[in-house]
């Protein structure tokens, strides 16, 4: 006997590309998840100044805002 494909096998689906296809590896990323990532990685060069400044290392301090410079700007680019 052979099996003939019904509800829910592979063979009774649409084509990979509508919205929303977890087959669909072309999904943009999660826009959330990536401001949220920036965020963290602005805060750990804000958090790396401020315990620069508290050392007097200004060398540190002028490298970490710098690198927040970077990553805010990295928004428009």
């Amino acid at each position: 006997m052979s099996h003939m494909p019904g509800f829910g096998d592979s063979a009774t689906w649409p084509a990979i590309g509508n919205h929303g296809d977890p087959r669909n590896d072309d999904e943009p990323a999660d826009e959330v998840e990536q401001a949220q990532d920036l965020m963290g990685e602005i805060r750990e060069q804000i958090d790396r100044a401020e315990a620069a400044v508290c050392r007097r290392d200004w060398q540190t301090y002028r490298i970490a805002i710098l690198n927040a410079h970077d990553l805010a700007g990295s928004l428009w680019s």
